[in-house]
């Protein structure tokens, strides 16, 4: 037991082995009456409860890997998985042993799925990219207060699915305003299993694709934004000693128009007379965006 608490220290999962300690406490209390191991076992749970709160872990990264052509054997012909990397593991070296394993494989250099001509080709051809992994919705957590250390571990842990994006051009461009004609064109992935897992990966066994538009894209970006800020901020009230430096360039980033473009970018591309007479249907989305950029500015004069 010493050795399992031991492994999954390692791994900083407590989350799971507060599950495991949970499990055992209810043997000791209820079956076998052994309250000095229950003793021994809440002591346990709460160092790994404190060190959820005060030890920062890093965030793993996750990739897509693609093997297309009929030269790889069939367990991963033409098919997608999704990889767990290690601890601050960069995709460039991910990358670079992945390709060590296949010395004849080609790597390719675009993230769009290929075509017919290529899966049915006879080489081999290795796509890599890096995906985020979409948060699991927490029924426990719906309308509470929870720190951000307890939730910043469903992010990246207890996951299946993952989604890539990438921006393209519609329409007219305006090169003084990116924001207006900026569409993300997002793919979606579930895997057979949560990650992690008994493995590192999975294959991926449906993958979807949506469009979102601009209007769309800039309550995204809001969004976290608004939620990196809060976040930021709960840190800072959980430990008084951190530098306050990265608050203040997220803050200069948002407000400075030299910098990001400030809110002034997103007024001139929706909150026009023209895009609000052309796009009717977009009147809810506008107030959402109206929203949260008056938060962020009361928030950033506030502060």
């Amino acid at each position: 037991l010493d050795l399992l608490f031991e492994y999954v220290g390692t791994l900083q999962m407590w989350e799971e082995a507060i599950s495991l300690c949970k499990e055992l406490a209810e043997q000791y209390e209820k079956e076998v009456f052994d309250y000095e191991l229950l003793s021994q076992n809440l002591v346990q749970q709460a160092k790994f409860y404190e060190n959820i709160m005060k030890i920062l872990r890093p965030k793993p990264d996750y990739f897509a890997v693609g093997y297309y052509g009929q030269g790889f054997p069939t367990f991963l012909r033409n098919k997608v998985f999704i990889y767990r990397g290690k601890e601050y593991e960069r995709r460039e070296d991910f990358q670079a042993q992945l390709m060590s394993q296949f010395p004849s494989a080609e790597k390719m250099n675009t993230t769009s799925a290929p075509g017919e001509d290529v899966k049915n080709s006879p080489g081999q051809y290795i796509q890599c990219f890096t995906v985020q992994p979409v948060l699991e919705e927490q029924p426990r957590f719906k309308n509470k207060a929870v720190p951000d250390q307890i939730i910043n571990f469903y992010k990246s842990n207890n996951v299946h699915r993952f989604h890539y994006s990438r921006p393209v051009r519609k329409g007219s461009v305006d090169p003084e305003n990116e924001f207006a004609s900026m569409w993300i064109e997002r793919t979606s992935f579930v895997t057979a299993y949560k990650l992690p897992g008994i493995l590192r990966w999975f294959e991926v066994v449906s993958m979807s694709q949506t469009t979102i538009s601009p209007l769309e894209n800039a309550i995204e970006t809001m969004s976290m934004t608004n939620e990196k800020i809060l976040m930021m901020i709960n840190q800072y009230q959980s430990d008084e000693n951190l530098p306050i430096n990265p608050l203040s360039m997220l803050l200069n980033g948002i407000v400075d128009p030299a910098v990001m473009g400030g809110f002034a970018k997103y007024e001139k591309a929706f909150f026009t007379e023209e895009y609000i007479r052309d796009h009717p249907e977009d009147q809810e989305k506008l107030n959402r965006l109206k929203d949260l950029i008056a938060w962020q500015v009361t928030f950033s004069v506030s502060s």
